[in-house]
């Protein structure tokens, strides 16, 4: 895909547009901005836009409603959602909805780059496999008990609910595809304790940038699969259907609630 990527930022703040602009303009992407999110929707659909940045906080249409007004239209483009309120909760509501990742006011250079390079990458291989299955940018859709059980937690990773109360996390293959050849795999040891919104997983990339994945439950480390930490290539190949972590679950349904599942 040679053609530049366009690059739809939404905020209500004229300083946010403008600390954007400074940060892309020397990159190779087409810049366009809207004041609102109802501006932006206009945006999308007079041009091709392939990533979208879009503050959460708006008046009218917040970022949220965002998502879920791209999800009714059926738009799959990668959304990142610009917050200054980096809790926990929002940032998995929002990538429960669909968003690619979320990024925290204020931000530097480098924190833009390496998650609109993510996404731009995400779109690429997208454009250059046209005849594989569709790399997921949110998940498919589940009846309610699914859903709850199982199933795509956002763009990065998936949760199953095991028969023996357990749960296991995995990542999805849009995922790794943002992401490239594997350097390092560091996964949490068994005994450990996650909280829901922490890192659980960290990837190393050969370009040396570093991925983070969230854990979408608190709970106990049971187990981890330790074939994907000593050959980490095996997991970008099967990635939808390997898991990482088995996790003995602390607050399953009051989490599942916060999540909105």
């Amino acid at each position: 895909m040679d053609c530049q990527l366009c690059i739809l930022t939404i905020d209500d703040e004229q300083i946010i547009l403008d600390s954007v602009q400074k940060h892309l303009r020397r990159e190779d992407f087409r810049l366009v901005f809207a004041l609102s999110a109802r501006e932006g929707l206009k945006l999308m659909d007079a041009d091709q836009v392939d990533i979208v940045l879009t503050d959460l906080m708006m008046p009218e249409i917040d970022g949220l409603e965002l998502l879920q007004l791209m999800k009714v239209r059926g738009r799959r483009t990668p959304v990142i959602v610009i917050t200054g309120y980096a809790t926990i909760n929002t940032a998995l509501q929002a990538t429960s909805l669909g968003a690619f990742d979320y990024i925290a006011k204020p931000f530097t250079r480098a924190e833009l780059l390496s998650v609109v390079n993510r996404a731009a990458q995400l779109v690429r291989a997208s454009a250059e496999r046209p005849d594989a299955a569709p790399l997921k940018t949110e998940a498919e859709p589940l009846d309610s008990t699914e859903q709850h059980n199982s199933g795509v937690v956002g763009e990065y990773g998936w949760k199953r609910l095991e028969d023996d109360g357990t749960v296991t996390l995995g990542v999805t293959r849009g995922f790794m595809a943002s992401v490239g050849r594997i350097q390092n795999i560091f996964l949490p040891s068994r005994g450990d304790e996650l909280r829901q919104g922490g890192v659980y997983l960290r990837i190393f990339s050969s370009d040396l940038r570093s991925h983070t994945v969230l854990s979408p439950l608190s709970g106990v480390v049971m187990d981890v699969n330790e074939a994907h930490a000593s050959h980490p290539q095996s997991l970008a190949e099967r990635a939808d259907e390997e898991w990482l972590v088995r996790l003995k679950p602390s607050k399953f349904e009051f989490e599942m609630k916060e999540l909105g599942i």
